[in-house]
């Protein structure tokens, strides 16, 4: 690894990283990033839970969002991805901090056949358009259809975008018009093992141009 080094600044050139330490550098450099905590269930009815970070919205008409899943360690597909390839439907639920352990706790690497919802007796609620049930903590969920699965890079990351067909969220945060990002009270990850909450807010109004 080449690494080049001034007084003020270390420079690594991505072409002579591992794919180890390109994951350390962008996730700790893009920072804070919302988290996904995607329940989906397997065609055996399997239901899993997991959180992921590499996520965001891709699209308002129709509202639409992308999640990064990353293969496992031995190449093969995390339940969350093989869920979502082969029923085509998950849901994204918002973390809120009173659930972080929780949701940390689900990141763990459970057998197939184990659901993450019944070890950890995470409380589901039913969708109305798909399969997947709900995280029942989670002040705000998505569910969510598959639209398209597009590889990345060597074949390590894959991008799974979908359609949010409901939203579902909590009186406290939605007046009907707003989300109240504040009252919703969102988890954000940053890079290792840390993770933060919202701390100060700042407005700033659209400028026009002059």
């Amino acid at each position: 690894m080449k690494v080049f080094q001034n007084d003020d600044m270390t420079t690594l050139l991505a072409s002579e990283i591992d794919p180890s330490m390109g994951y350390k550098m962008v996730s700790g450099l893009v920072v804070p990033r919302p988290v996904a905590w995607v329940s989906s269930q397997s065609a055996e009815g399997v239901v899993n839970v997991a959180p992921f970070s590499s996520f965001n919205y891709v699209a308002h008409s129709p509202p639409m969002l992308a999640v990064n899943i990353a293969l496992q360690d031995d190449g093969t597909l995390k339940d969350s991805a093989r869920n979502i390839r082969d029923t085509g439907e998950f849901v994204v639920n918002i973390t809120p901090t009173a659930a972080l352990d929780m949701m940390n706790q689900s990141s763990a690497e459970y057998p197939a056949n184990v659901s993450e919802a019944e070890v950890l007796e995470i409380p589901l609620l039913p969708s109305q358009l798909v399969k997947p049930p709900r995280v029942a903590v989670s002040p705000a969920q998505m569910e969510c259809r598959l639209s398209q699965v597009v590889p990345l890079g060597t074949g390590i990351n894959t991008l799974y975008i979908a359609e949010i067909v409901a939203f579902h969220v909590d009186k406290n945060v939605f007046d009907g018009r707003h989300i109240d990002s504040v009252a919703m009270d969102p988890v954000a990850r940053l890079g290792g093992p840390f993770y933060a909450s919202l701390g100060q807010i700042h407005k700033r109004p659209r400028p026009k141009a002059v």
